[in-house]
């Protein structure tokens, strides 16, 4: 690929610039930019890749599909976060499925490249460690929230996550979210987030529209999430 046009987008993004400090020229030559539009299926649960991608901008769904059909949204990553990295080395078939939530670009490298990449530069084995230990940290602390926590308490926790994320102007949080979107992040039917959006907005907690949730009192939100912990 033009070198100048990798060079440039590891300038403007310092996230990658931890990844590629010491990618030798001979792998820096190899990378490929590939661009998908929002919606578009990056790669399919059980497939078998031979690319490590890392995103360059925009954001993907990672998520988990089961026989029913029901999705397990496993985790949401963007820019300067990996695809594949972990059946990269010994080209297992995906666990996940991977879909863009926006449109997005990415950098890929094939799997012989990434292996020479680790023999020549000691910095990216050590970014790669530390880089797959924090996602199997947050793996394991989702796994072990979603089976020993009620969903009210996820989902008051995840509302509360999200509006920590929003610039307050005003004394409502608008939070751009859809039923949809959180049945499928937390595996469960609409109609039980729907149960618990309706219980928070009947105490005057939250306000529900089309495709976004108002946050009207986040003491209020914080408490039950508190106190759902131990239902």
């Amino acid at each position: 690929m033009d070198l100048n046009a990798l060079k440039e987008i590891i300038d403007a993004n310092p996230e990658l610039y931890r990844v590629f400090r010491g990618c030798p020229y001979e792998i820096l030559n190899h990378w490929e930019i590939k661009e998908y539009q929002a919606d578009t299926i990056i790669c399919r649960q059980g497939e078998v890749i031979d690319c490590l991608y890392i995103i360059i901008s925009g954001y993907v769904d990672v998520y988990y599909m089961a026989e029913n059909g029901k999705k397990y949204s496993q985790i949401i990553i963007k820019r300067g976060e990996l695809i594949g990295e972990f059946e990269i080395f010994d080209q297992k078939p995906l666990i996940c499925s991977v879909e863009a939530l926006t449109d997005i670009k990415t950098l890929q490298l094939k799997q012989t490249h990434f292996f020479k990449w680790l023999e020549l530069d000691n910095n990216i084995s050590s970014y790669l460690v530390k880089y797959l230990c924090n996602q199997f940290y947050l793996f394991s602390e989702k796994a072990g929230n979603d089976a020993l926590y009620s969903l009210k308490a996820r989902l008051c926790s995840y509302l509360l996550s999200q509006s920590h994320l929003v610039n307050k102007n005003t004394g409502y949080i608008e939070l751009k979210l859809d039923k949809e979107k959180l049945s499928e992040k937390f595996a469960v039917t609409i109609r039980s987030v729907n149960r618990i959006l309706q219980s928070l907005k009947s105490q005057n907690i939250i306000d529900i529209k089309t495709n976004s949730i108002i946050i009207k009192d986040f003491k209020l939100l914080t408490l039950e999430e508190e106190a759902s912990r131990y239902d």
